[in-house]
């Protein structure tokens, strides 16, 4: 090997140094910019734990207000009816808060999706159908609208509560989670009407007391088609 050989290894070797030296003080100065206001932050909930909560509230809201309300509906209820709705009642509130939670949660599980909402509803036509005689159309309206302002009186005050879980996780899909965020505040104002209300009248709980939920989810998928819409110009600057 030649002098002129080592000087030149020598050389790379120095210009070596000094480029990692140079991408070391980069590196450095962009970890100083990016990690300089990273603060920790605590870590979500586990889904079961969101759910029972979530549940909780639909459970809360549909007891209290059917007590301060009255419990007139259940007076008038078999034991048989009692069963088979509030086991319906139940179980639509616990898939609604599952799925509800796991939407908080990204990577938390199978996602429900808008199945919920559609299987509460149509299982609450077969049941109050099956359960429910009575399709005369005689003060159809005059009975069904203060049920419906009532529903949705207690659907309204659910779905805040809610929304304040909701802050807690990481929402990916508004739509899906505001509709099923409406719905299970539906669920609840429906859970005082069986309750409350002591018109057993097929055609009127089939339209007005199950008008609560679709008229819940409906608007909590057009809330979050709406905070969806805000999102994304926000993001991409429009």
């Amino acid at each position: 090997m030649k002098p002129d050989d080592m000087d030149r290894i020598i050389e790379q070797a120095a210009g070596r140094i000094a480029a990692q030296e140079q991408d070391s003080r980069v590196v450095e100065s962009v970890e100083s910019v990016l990690l300089k206001d990273l603060r920790p932050v605590r870590p979500l909930a586990p889904v079961w734990s969101f759910s029972a909560l979530l549940v909780g509230l639909f459970a809360f809201f549909a007891s209290l207000s059917g007590s301060i309300l009255g419990l007139h509906g259940i007076l008038v209820l078999s034991p048989s009816q009692m069963a088979r709705i509030f086991s319906a009642l139940l179980g639509t509130g616990m898939m609604a808060g599952v799925a509800l939670a796991r939407e908080m949660r990204p990577a938390s599980g199978v996602r429900f999706g808008y199945s919920v909402p559609i299987i509460a509803n149509a299982l609450f036509l077969i049941v109050f159908a099956a359960l429910l005689t009575g399709y005369g159309m005689q003060n159809f309206v005059a009975e069904g609208i203060p049920c419906l302002v009532a529903g949705l009186s207690v659907s309204l005050p659910t779905a805040v509560a809610i929304a304040l879980i909701l802050r807690r996780g990481f929402i990916l899909d508004w739509k899906k989670t505001g509709t099923l965020a409406g719905t299970l505040a539906g669920l609840a104002g429906l859970g005082m009407l069986e309750l409350h209300c002591a018109n057993l009248k097929a055609i009127h709980v089939l339209a007005w007391h199950v008008a609560v939920v679709v008229m819940s989810g409906t608007a909590g998928f057009a809330i979050g088609w709406t905070a969806d819409r805000f999102r994304r110009r926000k993001v991409l600057g429009l």
